[in-house]
């Protein structure tokens, strides 16, 4: 979160200077940065009209697809109070995902009821300009989406809530009292394998530097388009292993092999192996197989 009045406040393109050092640490292999996507601009650039009208804006995709690095993108560049709540799939109750939202508001652990915590979060966005940024809000219960809903429509100084999660839209669908009250809603996709490539390629120097076929094997044996499982690669490699520059197959392999317990069997161009493991251009041992 910036100072009130930041020259860089909601300018997406600094972004990468202020994300937060956790979520740096966890997402970002040294060396990294941030790639600025379309989202990330859309969610900038109406952010402020937003706040002055107490906006609601739902972020839904599937896992991986960088949903959560939105979010810290967008918190990055915020010149007001940033309540950032990711609501665990355990909270099943009012009052538990009330408590998370509450704390995330005022920054002190709440307690008492669910209303208690509720107004306690309505006092507090009366007094402090807040962006309050609900991730895995597909969890939200019926009552917490409502209550949710008639904190938005408050009179506050600036006020504005981002809802995000998987199948989001589906949840949100079933609610129309909470549908029919977003002001904008923004779709993420899982990306192509050459549009991977190409973002990984900005993103990381070890990517840049590495064969561009290399990068589609990594993609479809083991990362599947997944900015998460991207960034624990990355992370394997250069901040776990102290790797730089071009990748090798063996190399690649390796790293794959420590996250998931299970070696890729990645192929050079013009590598292809017959059934028994031999390169396709080894003849077969004379006596047959």
């Amino acid at each position: 979160m910036l100072a009130e009045g930041h020259p860089h406040a909601w300018n997406i393109d600094r972004a990468d200077e202020h994300l937060r050092a956790g979520f740096r640490n966890r997402r970002l292999a040294d060396g990294g940065r941030l790639v600025v996507t379309p989202q990330m601009r859309q969610l900038a650039a109406g952010m402020p009209a937003w706040l002055r009208r107490g906006g609601a804006i739902a972020l839904s995709g599937p896992w991986g697809a960088g949903k959560t690095t939105v979010l810290e993108a967008l918190a990055a560049v915020a010149d007001v109070n940033t309540a950032f709540v990711t609501i665990p799939g355990r909270a099943k109750t009012e009052a538990a995902q009330w408590y998370y939202i509450t704390t995330a508001i005022t920054g002190t652990e709440a307690t008492g009821t669910a209303r208690q915590m509720q107004n306690e979060a309505r006092e507090y966005c009366t007094a402090v300009p807040t962006l309050l940024i609900v991730d895995e809000a597909q969890h939200l219960s019926t009552g917490s989406l409502l209550q949710l809903r008639w904190l938005w429509e408050l009179e506050f100084p600036r006020f504005a809530i981002v809802l995000a999660g998987s199948d989001l839209f589906e949840r949100l669908h079933a609610e129309p009292s909470v549908r029919e009250r977003i002001d904008a809603r923004i779709p993420l996709h899982a990306h192509t394998p050459t549009r991977m490539v190409e973002l990984l390629q900005q993103h990381h120097p070890i990517a840049a530097a590495t064969d561009t076929h290399l990068l589609h094997q990594i993609d479809q044996a083991y990362a599947h388009g997944s900015w998460r499982a991207w960034s624990k690669f990355l992370l394997c490699l250069a901040t776990d292993n102290g790797h730089t520059g071009a990748l090798d197959y063996d190399t690649a392999a390796t790293a794959i092999l420590s996250i998931t317990g299970t070696r890729p069997a990645l192929r050079t161009p013009g590598a292809e192996r017959t059934a028994d493991g031999r390169p396709a251009s080894q003849p077969t041992p004379r006596g047959g197989r």
